[in-house]
């Protein structure tokens, strides 16, 4: 009777402990969502869509996210490691308790939301999206599996937010004034906003990887000349002529790859801001669509997005020290002088020095690191079908970088030099990741 009496007290407890919990706590790690990365970055860009932040930032906000889901990753997977030595200044990350057991993917979601909703400007987006992922992981495993998993990626998520606050960009938060030169092809606020210079300091921001934005070589820009026999005269004849060919095709493809955050457009005394993705969301959405095709693994799609973010982030603060060192002149202001002074381009100009090419750098600096990662192949675009501009095909990830480079001529807003020297400023970046980023074993 004594045995009888001692079974029903467990039995009876055993219930207790399932009806509180929910399930009995599991003995392995577990995966429930593979591409929950993915959603992630989507919930930064539709922050960044909010906010409209300037491309550099964004990419900040993508980086440390991205690391810090990694990161919190690592530690899982034997063929991988942490990154943080290759990182300038980051410091060993907390390990996961071997004891407890984890879902994975979760402890990924934390760790990118606990850093993101740091970085953004209105949270509120990013805090809905954590809390309604969370109540779509808790019925599915123990509570002590999901509290573990959430305190685990918080904890990677802290120390990533900590190690972000050192890059000096709080520092110069308000320190964007930017001195116009008013000289012959220096750059100038342009149509139609003339918005002041956007992130003059950027260059100045620490990388991730990159112990200095200078050192790169690339050619020198053009000096302006307004003799019609020079050449600068004849690449700024160039942009004129492609652009006044009023090509369909040539003009789609200047829509799909404007990726301005900051674009506007004026009705009367009215302006509208028009939505659009950043550069580097439209890279890590291509690349989230290439892991479903190809059906990566979790630990698969996060050392990509690694890798990706950090050389997107540490291409954009090489391209700005040029720029601001250069301060080249655009070429609505150039043409506008030499031309027709009632010349505009097709799609908006960005605030802020021609050269070089900013997507040429950035989306060469992209290609290069996921062509030496995960080699060539066909892939889909859809990163701005959801701003009707559907879909594209591409052989490998050097043409879509290509067409990303010549886009910028084609709406006018980047001579054909300033893209020339963004993909070799951009694909020497990328080859320094490639030499220095480890993530595998």
């Amino acid at each position: 009777m004594k045995f009888a009496h001692a079974s029903f007290l467990c039995i009876l407890l055993l219930t207790q402990f399932l009806v509180r919990c929910g399930k009995p706590a599991e003995t392995e790690n577990r995966i429930i969502q593979n591409d929950i990365l993915s959603l992630c970055n989507i919930a930064i860009q539709n922050a960044i869509v909010v906010d409209r932040v300037a491309a550099p930032v964004g990419s900040r906000r993508y980086v440390y996210a991205s690391i810090a889901a990694y990161e919190s990753l690592a530690p899982f997977y034997p063929d991988y490691q942490s990154a943080a030595p290759s990182f300038n200044g980051l410091r060993a990350l907390p390990k996961p308790d071997t004891s407890l057991s984890y879902c994975l993917d979760l402890v990924a979601l934390s760790a990118h939301t606990y850093v993101s909703q740091n970085l953004v400007y209105k949270e509120d987006s990013i805090v809905f999206f954590r809390n309604r992922q969370l109540a779509f992981y808790k019925p599915k495993m123990s509570l002590s599996m999901f509290d573990a998993s959430i305190a685990y990626g918080d904890a990677v998520g802290k120390h990533i937010v900590k190690w972000s606050k050192l890059d000096s960009f709080n520092y110069y938060r308000g320190r964007e004034f930017y001195l116009v030169k008013n000289s012959p092809g220096k750059w100038e606020p342009t149509a139609t906003d003339f918005m002041d210079a956007i992130e003059p300091n950027w260059g100045k921001i620490r990388p991730v990887l990159l112990k200095s934005p200078r050192g790169f070589s690339y050619p020198a820009p053009e000096k302006f000349d307004s003799n019609k026999k020079s050449r600068f005269f004849q690449i700024a004849n160039e942009v004129y002529t492609i652009v006044n060919q009023n090509s369909k095709q040539n003009l789609e493809t200047a829509l799909y790859w404007d990726d301005n955050p900051n674009s506007s457009v004026h009705y009367g005394h009215a302006t509208i801001n028009i939505l659009k993705i950043s550069p580097a969301g439209h890279w890590l959405s291509m690349f989230s669509n290439v892991a479903r095709q190809k059906k990566y693994s979790l630990i698969q799609s996060a050392d990509g997005m690694l890798h990706l973010s950090s050389v997107i982030f540490d291409a954009f603060i090489a391209c700005w020290y040029v720029k601001y060192k250069e301060e080249y002149i655009r070429p609505i202001s150039a043409i506008q002088q030499l031309l027709d002074s009632s010349w505009t381009p097709p799609i908006q100009t960005p605030a802020f020095p021609e050269f070089p090419s900013g997507h040429s750098t950035v989306s060469s600096a992209a290609a290069t690191v996921l062509t030496e990662i995960f080699g060539e192949y066909s892939f889909i675009d859809s990163a701005e079908n959801e701003f009707g501009l559907g879909v594209r095909n591409f052989k490998n990830f050097r043409e879509a970088s290509d067409q990303a480079c010549i886009s910028r001529v084609y709406g006018g807003i980047h001579f054909m030099d300033g893209n020339i020297a963004g993909k070799q400023l951009g694909n020497q970046v990328g080859e320094y990741h490639i030499a220095h980023l480890k993530s595998k074993k």
